[in-house]
């Protein structure tokens, strides 16, 4: 029964070319019945690792199943592999990151502000842990496609990789999803408002199409090797955790308070926009601050800095803080001003 599926499988991928030059055959010779069997059912097994040509790192969950997606219904199935590290790299301790240890620090930072469920902490530590190894272990033959945008996670993304694949000799290609959206469209406007501040806004057709028409070239010697440098800083970088990316450059500092100023700004213009100043839903400030702030920021993150703020007086709150969802906050007649 299961051979038939396959077969069944295999037969409705054909083009009508590709069917009747097999009709003939296997109508007159057993042989060529076998045979053409035979090739149908190879079709529908999924490639093993060694037949793979190109593999695609990518930096978060929607990225990478947009990717996927766009590779879905086409031959790149077979030929191409992607691998999600989840994540974002703009907030934590990035010391080590390319080993168990330093993704034990790393998670164990998180777990301490975040309130995550810690089985969704610990998935996440295992993936990303699970997809490092994966990219150390790349067979030689590979070529490496890393795809990036102008926000600091994928930038620092993109140095830790080069980083772990220093004395890899893989050609190893970069596509920033910014770059290419405005090569494709000619929007002024849109590159103002930093669009897209990440892959993840990024349409899974689009992706399709800038990697198929992007004339790509691997990294030239001189820039991976100052990339990796970069990042081969980062690694051994044991004090600081917050990152932005402003004019083309990563910039790092140990101030967590650092996004508090816009949270507060947005958090006060959705005040003057009630009848009077009440509470209001912390997911809604969540949303706002995350919908405009020029960096590009988790949203467990923002609500890390509002549960701070609460504790310093700036928000009052009702509710259980054990969730966005579950309390609401609001700003004290002080910054109200």
């Amino acid at each position: 029964m299961a051979e038939i599926k396959q077969l069944k499988k295999a037969i409705k991928q054909l083009s009508e070319d590709e069917a009747k030059s097999m009709l003939f055959p296997t109508l007159i010779n057993k042989q060529s019945r076998d045979s053409i069997q035979q090739f149908l059912l190879q079709q529908t097994e999924e490639p093993s690792v060694s037949a793979k040509q190109t593999v695609h790192i990518v930096f978060g969950d929607s990225p990478g199943g947009s990717l996927k997606a766009a590779f879905r219904n086409t031959s790149y199935n077979k030929t191409d592999e992607v691998i999600v590290i989840p994540g974002n790299f703009s907030i934590g301790p990035l010391k080590a990151i390319h080993t168990a240890a330093g993704i034990e620090a790393r998670f164990q930072w998180l777990q301490e502000r975040y309130s995550m469920n810690t089985d969704d902490l610990e998935l996440v530590q295992r993936q990303t842990m699970e997809a490092i190894e994966h990219i150390k272990n790349s067979p030689p033959h590979l070529d490496i496609i890393i795809w990036t945008c102008q926000n600091a996670h994928e930038q620092i993304g993109l140095r830790l990789i080069l980083a772990i694949l220093e004395d890899n000799i893989n050609d190893i290609y970069v596509f920033d999803t910014f770059q290419l959206f405005h090569e494709m469209y000619t929007y002024p406007q849109l590159v103002e408002e930093h669009y897209p501040r990440s892959s993840g806004e990024v349409r899974a057709e689009d992706l399709l199409y800038f990697y198929e028409h992007y004339q790509e070239r691997p990294v030239k010697t001189a820039l991976r090797q100052t990339l990796c440098q970069e990042g081969l800083h980062m690694l051994v970088d044991d004090f600081h955790c917050i990152h932005t990316w402003e004019y083309h450059e990563l910039w790092h500092s140990n101030d967590e308070a650092k996004d508090d100023a816009l949270i507060i700004a947005y958090a006060k213009r959705l005040h003057h926009e009630q009848e009077r100043h009440d509470y209001q839903h912390t997911a809604r400030i969540v949303g706002e601050v995350l919908g405009h702030m020029e960096q590009y920021r988790e949203a467990e993150w923002i609500e890390y800095r509002i549960q701070q703020l609460i504790q310093q007086g700036v928000f009052s709150y009702q509710g259980e803080l054990k969730g966005m969802l579950l309390y609401q906050v609001k700003l004290s007649d002080a910054y109200m001003v």
